[in-house]
């Protein structure tokens, strides 16, 4: 019988995930067609001014879980929980 190759299992999605309030908004072509696959909506769609916060910010966890390795469904990221990151301010631009 053959072994399991556990480095090839899917990883458990996390419960929550950070996000900075500044996101990293940088899409490679393929993140964009295996997004609108998922979702049947084009970037545009997702991110653009009459896109709703939620498709926004859902999309912003899809993102972040498949760039982290997580082979992640559309439905599935809506159910992970979003944590912001606050970057501290910067002092070499008036910043305290």
């Amino acid at each position: 019988m053959g072994e399991t190759d556990v480095a090839r299992l899917p990883r458990p999605l996390p419960e929550s995930i950070e996000i900075s309030q500044t996101p990293d908004v940088r899409f490679s072509p393929n993140e964009m067609r295996r997004l609108k696959t998922q979702t049947g909506r084009t970037m545009s769609e997702l991110f653009g001014e009459d896109a709703s916060e939620e498709d926004r910010l859902q999309a912003m966890v899809w993102l972040a879980l498949t760039r982290d390795g997580h082979h992640v469904e559309w439905d599935q990221a809506g159910d992970v929980a979003i944590t912001f990151h606050v970057e501290p301010p910067d002092p070499t631009n008036g910043g305290p």
